[in-house]
């Protein structure tokens, strides 16, 4: 059976399910808003929306929701940067980026000589990475995807802001690590909800109203944010996920900055990253707490 089976539904639309990490079914509320649930597992620590929406519900929800060109041109010095880590682990061969975008990610990669595929939801993403970049892409949802592929052998999987999306997600993994070759690694990067969690403690014990910005529409961490976000990662938890699918964690780091229309958001992330950075040398490497996380797993 699979690891994130129903064990209880609990409206016509919603079911709840297991720790995405730990597979147990102990878990204890620890935010409300926007209609959803947002709990933490009782044995990991884990953070996610349960019961979750429903497939039609949040097809409705993704219907008009169509970010593809906003990254564009905003994330090539993310890119690189991830593109670098890459290089450390893999000199060459073929790689799969769940959630393309634009694709300018790929194309980086095929200038170094990698075989490169995409997937992409997104209509615009999509659109664009064939015309203008010309890569070969699948239009659709990764589970889409899967359902439609039978045989591949990737060296390099990316799922990078993608993880934190996605219902199943250690369902997904554990299906894209059988497209994957012995000791190929798949590179993740999710928002690090440890920082969330952090000021939102703190703006609740000063009785802020909305201290973790569920009812705001402009807000500066995106790490709680259902039902675009239905699960919430921190380094300890990222790194038992990567472990339960099959994978050793050998890169561990606060994740280069990807930035995008919103200037005032970019000027947050900055200073974040500054600090996040400044933190982590300054314990000597040991507290990684910040924005987002960027992991590396070799598939055992």
């Amino acid at each position: 059976m699979s690891s994130q089976a129903i064990i209880e539904v609990v409206a016509p639309r919603r079911e709840t399910v297991l720790c995405h990490v730990c597979s147990t079914s102990g878990c204890e509320p620890y935010l409300e808003g926007r209609g959803y649930t947002v709990v933490q597992c009782r044995e990991c620590r884990l953070i996610y929306v349960n019961p979750q929406p429903s497939l039609e519900e949040l097809e409705e929800y993704y219907a008009n929701y169509d970010l593809g060109e906003q990254w564009v041109g905003g994330e090539d010095g993310f890119d690189r940067r991830v593109r670098k880590i890459i290089f450390n682990f893999k000199k060459k061969g073929s790689v799969l980026d769940i959630g393309c975008g634009a694709g300018s990610f790929l194309c980086g990669l095929r200038e170094a000589g990698f075989d490169v595929f995409g997937v992409e939801p997104s209509e615009s993403g999509y659109r664009h990475a064939k015309s203008a970049n010309r890569l070969d892409a699948f239009h659709g949802t990764v589970e889409s995807f899967l359902d439609s592929r039978v045989n591949a052998d990737f060296d390099v999987i990316t799922m990078l802001n993608v993880l934190e999306h996605l219902k199943n997600p250690r369902d997904i993994v554990l299906r894209l690590r059988k497209l994957m070759r012995d000791r190929a690694i798949l590179v993740v990067g999710v928002p690090d909800v440890h920082l969330h969690m952090m000021l939102g403690e703190a703006r609740r014990a000063l009785g802020i109203k909305d201290p973790f910005w569920m009812d705001t529409v402009k807000h500066p961490l995106v790490a709680i944010d259902p039902p675009h976000h239905l699960t919430s990662f921190e380094p300890k938890t990222i790194s038992q996920f990567l472990s339960n699918c099959g994978f050793e964690t050998v890169f561990l780091r606060n994740a280069p900055i990807m930035f995008n229309a919103d200037g005032w958001k970019n000027v947050a992330k900055r200073v974040v990253h500054t600090f996040s950075e400044s933190l982590y040398w300054l314990t000597f490497r040991r507290v990684i707490l910040g924005y987002s996380i960027l992991a590396v797993g070799v598939k055992r």
